[in-house]
């Protein structure tokens, strides 16, 4: 009983200790604050004490929220939308599985990672789904989630300048014209929304528990993001508040900072070539893709480097807006690479890795 206790009180501190680190991160505009801020608070604490503590089963059920939280956004628009923009996806997602290919096995060669960590590491996902999925095959997650942050870092700084550089003359047409997205208005009551948000995730938990119980690889977070997708294209009643995602983003910091111990830390500077391969092999790819896209396919350069550039949905979209792009088909594409990552990247890594 006394162990009982002492795993849930450290339990809860650990936690406490994820919301404080993710709220300064936020306060400070960090890129993915809410999940950064959490792993870096949690890992000072863990190798400070070693009292960290999360428990496993809870990995489980953020790979689920995950997989919610994806599939929530994809809805009959989407499908409507991709019809005309079919074959740049299909160019986009080829190009995306062969950067990931290529970086992978050189920041393995040449950076010194093991195999499994490096393909992680490189693959276009968000930054807290592949520090989620990292582990299951093997990977350290640590370093997984810190090279993973530094793509994120380096498409946040360096790609918005050199975008504004190439396209100058794009914005200063659209200054003062810029359109700012709407956003829906929920006027859905209290009871409504609740209701479609327990729908949801029990479309969503069905969906990872047969995917984990058949052990496909990354089953949880894959079911759960398809059974909602289809969920939502065929009733569009999908519904995931934004505080899961940010209960999502702090569990999934807390989970990952509890894998940063001294020995990471002190290993750091190994992480310095794998780093520069990595900020070179996203730039060099975003603009090698936008170009294929654009000569095989004519559709316009700027819609496919916002496209081929692997941020954040929302991120990637705003900028988007900011150039008088055509949003929608941005958005679209880059759901669409999200999507294909997490549901087949697993397989690939681990198919890749066996070679």
């Amino acid at each position: 009983m006394d162990n009982l206790l002492g795993f849930v009180l450290f339990f809860a501190v650990t936690v406490a200790i994820g919301i404080i680190g993710s709220f300064i991160a936020t306060k400070l505009r960090m890129p993915g604050g809410m999940m950064v801020g959490a792993m870096i608070l949690v890992a000072v604490f863990n190798i400070l004490t070693g009292k960290g503590f999360f428990p496993r089963l809870f990995k489980t059920f953020l790979q689920v929220f995950s997989g919610v939280i994806i599939g929530s956004r994809v809805g009959k628009k989407d499908l409507k939308e991709l019809r005309f923009i079919i074959f740049p996806t299909i160019i986009l997602l080829v190009f995306m599985m062969i950067m990931n290919a290529s970086l992978g096995f050189l920041i393995h060669k040449v950076g010194g990672l093991d195999i499994v960590t490096s393909l992680f590491s490189s693959s276009p996902g968000g930054l807290s789904d592949m520090g989620l999925l990292a582990e299951d095959l093997g990977a350290n997650p640590a370093y997984v989630t810190l090279l993973q942050l530094v793509r994120v870092l380096t498409i946040y700084f360096f790609m918005p300048p050199i975008i504004e550089k190439i396209f100058a003359k794009q914005l200063e047409a659209n200054k003062g014209n810029v359109r700012v997205p709407e956003k829906k208005k929920d006027d859905l009551p209290k009871d409504e929304k609740i209701k479609r948000f327990v729908l949801t995730l029990i479309v969503g938990a069905a969906g990872g528990t047969v995917l984990y119980l058949l052990k496909v690889s990354s089953g949880a977070m894959i079911g759960s993001m398809i059974a909602v997708a289809a969920y939502n294209i065929v009733t569009e009643k999908a519904y995931c508040p934004k505080s899961i995602r940010n209960v999502t983003q702090v569990g999934s910091g807390c989970f990952l900072g509890l894998k940063i111990d001294m020995e990471s830390v002190m290993g750091l500077s190994a992480l310095l070539l794998p780093t520069g391969i990595m900020l070179l092999g996203v730039i060099a790819f975003a603009f090698i893709t936008a170009f294929v896209i654009n000569r095989l396919t004519k559709l316009d350069f700027a819609v496919a480097l916002m496209a081929s550039t692997p941020g954040g949905i929302q991120e990637i979209s705003l900028l988007s807006e900011e150039l008088g792009t055509d949003t929608p088909k941005v958005a679209v594409m880059q759901t669409c690479r999200l999507m294909f990552v997490v549901s087949t990247f697993p397989t690939l890594i681990e198919l890749l890795s066996s070679l």
